[in-house]
């Protein structure tokens, strides 16, 4: 892709500049936003009906994001009461000191938690973010699959790598992948176009795009179609027969700096559906 993400970022700011004035508080915000969207699901089993699942993204260790948001995000995830916590990449930011950052600021997840790589990670120390996770106690998926026991019953965590960075296989992802209740977990929203090919129904939890990060309505979105080739920006998206949701993320890329794109953590509430 011809445009990065800091470049991206940096013209929108520039764009911000030139064309609004953003209230320096809104610049400086660090709150933390809860979304609580929720999905039903063909397929779900019904032990897994109102099953509560907890996702982090974007979390961006190093001097762009303070820790405290980050410790607060997990305390927050772990209010939440969730029966499992995902996390969608890009726990990096640019430098290699992040992966002892992520060994200190990413512990204390208490549900069983399963994480997918992000292109940052990618860009930095892929190695090492893993190693850093596993540490944790989270699995890490990489274009593969886990079920685990969820009230009971088998429930399928697919794991697809970054298709940013170019590391995304979703047929291998989903090789052998148990049928009934299952979610898919990519870091890149754009993963769902690839997921639609597949002609299933299915959830796919992502982050990456930070919600535009610094937003400005109509123009942002716009510009990450037209330069970074990005559709979807935040939010729930219907791509065919999959069901997507992207997470606007805990920290900050590129920039110190967030407008109008609150950092989030998200409970999401699955259902099962119920028959004609």
């Amino acid at each position: 892709m011809a445009l990065t993400r800091r470049a991206f970022l940096r013209g929108i700011a520039a764009g911000a500049v030139a064309g609004v004035t953003l209230p320096s508080t809104a610049l400086a915000s660090e709150s933390l936003c809860s979304e609580r969207p929720v999905f039903t699901l063909p397929g779900l089993s019904p032990a897994h009906d109102g099953l509560r699942i907890a996702q982090l993204s974007d979390i961006h260790v190093g001097q762009r994001t303070p820790s405290q948001r980050i410790r607060d995000a997990i305390a927050r995830a772990n209010a939440f009461e969730p029966e499992l916590v995902v996390l969608t990449g890009d726990y990096l930011s640019g430098e290699r000191r992040g992966v002892g950052l992520m060994r200190e600021l990413l512990g204390g997840l208490e549900a069983p938690t399963v994480a997918v790589l992000g292109n940052h990670d990618h860009w930095v120390d892929a190695r090492g973010a893993a190693l850093a996770l596993a540490s944790h106690g989270y699995a890490v998926l990489r274009n593969e699959n886990t079920t685990i026991t969820l009230r009971g019953e088998p429930f399928t965590i697919i794991g697809v790598d970054d298709l940013f960075s170019g590391h995304a296989s979703p047929s291998d992802a989903l090789a052998g992948a148990a049928e009934g209740s299952r979610l898919v977990l990519a870091h890149c929203p754009r993963t769902a176009d690839l997921l639609r090919a597949f002609e299933e129904p299915m959830l796919c939890l992502s982050g990456h795009t930070h919600g535009g990060q610094i937003n400005i309505p109509g123009f942002t979105r716009f510009m990450l179609r037209a330069l970074a080739h990005e559709p979807y920006l935040r939010g729930k998206h219907q791509v065919g027969p999959v069901q997507l949701y992207v997470n606007r993320g805990v920290g900050n890329s590129a920039l110190r700096v967030r407008w109008n794109s609150v950092p989030e953590v998200t409970l999401a509430v699955l259902r099962a559906e119920v028959p004609a």
